[in-house]
């Protein structure tokens, strides 16, 4: 008897282990199959990651908006975490910055919260305040820089409310028609996912 509850414990402490590195360093459960997808698209960068290995999800018109980011993260030496890219208008937003808006560019796949590594140091909301800009490294300071030089993208500590996680290129502001058709388009994509078994790097 003995002997089968140390088995069982054991059993159990192996199982608690594996699913806390699977929830803290890749959650495989997030990832959807794109190929059937019409609007939405896989991002895989080489300064931009997921967090704890989650997908990013764009709208394929984002990507070069997208790869100019993961260009400004190499130039100046940073990592962007994504918390969160593509969001479902049905899916429940826990611990945000800012209330989500309706017309937000995060349902058009338009949009990313993230947060900045930059030697093995991570910085968050709190750090990212306008009024911490001057305390961030050079790096830090200079990749958040060249963002708000881009007239293509907007960084969100610029926001009226402010957002120090957020990057997008404004498609809700240039052209609401466009926005509606890319959301419904995002949409519908997402309605059709069929979860894909993803292997950890």
């Amino acid at each position: 008897m003995k002997k089968k509850l140390e088995i069982l414990f054991l059993i159990g402490v192996i199982v608690s282990i594996t699913f806390l590195y699977f929830y803290y360093n890749y959650k495989f459960w997030t990832h959807y199959k794109t190929d059937d997808f019409k609007t939405l698209i896989e991002y895989n960068g080489e300064n931009i990651k997921g967090l704890r290995g989650r997908q990013i999800l764009i709208h394929k018109e984002f990507e070069k908006y997208i790869e100019q980011i993961d260009r400004y993260a190499s130039d100046n030496n940073v990592e962007l975490i994504i918390n969160q890219s593509y969001r479902s208008d049905k899916q429940t937003i826990r611990r945000t910055i800012v209330e989500p808006g309706k017309l937000s560019n995060h349902l058009a796949g338009f949009a990313i919260d993230f947060n900045i590594k930059s030697k093995e140091i991570k910085f968050f909301a709190k750090d990212l305040k306008r009024s911490n800009l001057s305390k961030l490294p050079d790096n830090v300071q200079n990749f958040i820089n060249d963002i708000r030089k881009n007239k293509d993208l907007r960084w969100g500590v610029d926001f009226r409310r402010e957002d120090p996680v957020h990057i997008d290129n404004p498609i809700n502001l240039k052209s609401k028609n466009r926005w509606i058709e890319f959301s419904k388009n995002c949409t519908l994509d997402y309605s059709n996912k069929i979860l894909k078994w993803k292997i950890w790097k």
